[in-house]
C-alpha cells in the first residue's frame, strides 16, 4: 500500500481480521478508508475472528468452525463477483496510460 498506487486501481479488496474481543474490526475500518483513497473497493463482507485462539487444536494447527468457513466463502464469492465488475474499468484505466 506504501509504494504502489495505479497497481491497486479498480481492484476489490477484504479484509481477514483477528484480536480479542472485536475481532480487529476497527483496524478494518480504518483500513478501508485508506483503501479508497488508492481507488480500491471494500467489500462490506468480512471475516472477523475475536479471540482467535480458540481455533487452534492442540497440534496448533488453525481448524476454523462452520460459522468462520460460512463468513469466509460469503467474502470470497462476493470478491470474486466485484473483481469480475471492475475488470472493465481497469481495462479502461490501462488503456488510457498505454495512450500516453
Amino acid at each position: 500500500m506504501d509504494f504502489l498506487y495505479q497497481e491497486w486501481n479498480y481492484k476489490p479488496v477484504a479484509f481477514v481480521s483477528y484480536g480479542g474481543l472485536s475481532g480487529g474490526t476497527r483496524a478494518v475500518q480504518m483500513l478501508k478508508q485508506s483503501v479508497t483513497t488508492l481507488k480500491m473497493m471494500p467489500m462490506v463482507e468480512a471475516v472477523a475472528m475475536p479471540f482467535f485462539t480458540q481455533y487452534y487444536n492442540a497440534e496448533g494447527q488453525f481448524t476454523p468452525n462452520d460459522n468462520l468457513n460460512k463468513e469466509l466463502n460469503r467474502m470470497l464469492d462476493e470478491l470474486a463477483k466485484w473483481g469480475d465488475g471492475l475488470k472493465a474499468m481497469r481495462e479502461v484505466s490501462a488503456n488510457k496510460k498505454a495512450a500516453i
